[in-house]
């Protein structure tokens, strides 16, 4: 079944078009781009989407758009509305966070989409992303994603099944090492945490270094999982002006790794003692590794959103901006302790 996702992208920058800007594709065809890690090239490789149109206020911004995309360009919402009258299906908003709230009810009234996909994070206070979320309990509201990209990812998705199949037993403990502020990048991997493991609540703050913008810090902490009460250790090496991404989960049946950003996924399984001597177990020495292809992440978070314009409407059970708001509410929590 072939779509045609009629599709704006507000906000131009590195996110949103800058990253593999100098990466060359063709149109509608993803194989063709070595790396799809922004919005612009995802919507214009995905075949089963329409780019409409892209806004910014920075003519700067527009300008280098324009390098690489034949598509219309516009400087405000209003001056999209006033020159194209196509209904819109999908809006990207990829802004500075303290602008995403106000632009989102703006789009919410005049461009009255199906579906919105917010970035990370979805506002600067938790107030802010309650108040959205008011917003989208409104009758005829969209439907909202939020881009923690690892959780699109087919391996993500494929481990998660497991995970919840006990295939691993029970989580024991676990550590996310993570740089360059706690909601700016940190909350990425809580997120992918209460992705693939469920909820967690905040136990005390280690350690906390200002970040360069004011509603973020470098924060070391630790979570308990609700479901056992194991431990989950986070730690901030921003200090050192590095920005990091790791997370190191531990099971009973063993042990699951994602390293470098999410480039790759190693898996150390249990090995039963074969000593008489030795009442313990022990990980296999050699670890199954596993690409996730997040160099393509872009593209497998809109080859979700695809599948909720198809005819199952519970489909939107799937998207995530519950879970974002309990990521938000946690990170405010520890902020704030």
């Amino acid at each position: 079944m072939s779509f045609n996702i009629k599709t704006i992208l507000i906000g131009l920058g590195k996110m949103g078009c800058g990253y593999d800007l100098n990466i060359e594709f063709k149109k509608n065809i993803p194989q063709s781009s070595s790396k799809i890690i922004s919005h612009a090239r995802a919507i214009d490789c995905h075949p089963d989407y329409n780019f409409l149109a892209a806004i910014d206020r920075k003519i700067e911004s527009i300008n280098n758009f324009k390098l690489k995309y034949n598509v219309p360009t516009f400087r405000s919402v209003n001056s999209f509305l006033d020159s194209i009258k196509t209904k819109v299906d999908l809006v990207i908003i990829c802004t500075d966070p303290g602008n995403q709230p106000f632009l989102v009810e703006e789009i919410i009234y005049k461009i009255k989409p199906k579906m919105l996909l917010l970035e990370k994070p979805i506002s600067i206070s938790f107030n802010e992303a309650k108040n959205l979320e008011n917003l989208f309990k409104l009758e005829d509201a969209p439907i909202v994603a939020v881009n923690y990209v690892r959780n699109f990812l087919p391996l993500i998705k494929i481990w998660k099944e497991k995970l919840l199949n006990k295939s691993l037993g029970e989580f024991t403990y676990g550590h996310i090492v993570y740089g360059k502020g706690l909601l700016t990048n940190g909350c990425h991997f809580i997120n992918l945490a209460q992705f693939l493991l469920g909820k967690f609540k905040f136990e005390k703050k280690i350690e906390e270094q200002n970040f360069k913008y004011d509603y973020d810090k470098e924060v070391s902490f630790t979570l308990r999982l609700c479901e056992n009460n194991a431990l989950m250790n986070i730690y901030s090496i921003g200090k050192s002006m590095l920005r990091a991404g790791e997370i190191d989960l531990w099971f009973e049946k063993g042990r699951l790794c994602l390293k470098n950003n999410g480039e790759s996924l190693l898996f150390w399984p249990r090995l039963k003692s074969s000593s008489a001597f030795e009442n313990y177990d022990s990980l296999s020495l050699e670890s199954q590794i596993f690409p996730t292809e997040i160099s393509k992440c872009q593209y497998y978070v809109l080859d979700s959103i695809k599948d909720a314009f198809s005819l199952n409407s519970q489909i939107s059970n799937k998207f995530n901006f519950k879970e974002s708001l309990d990521t938000m509410e946690l990170i405010h929590q520890i902020l704030n302790s």
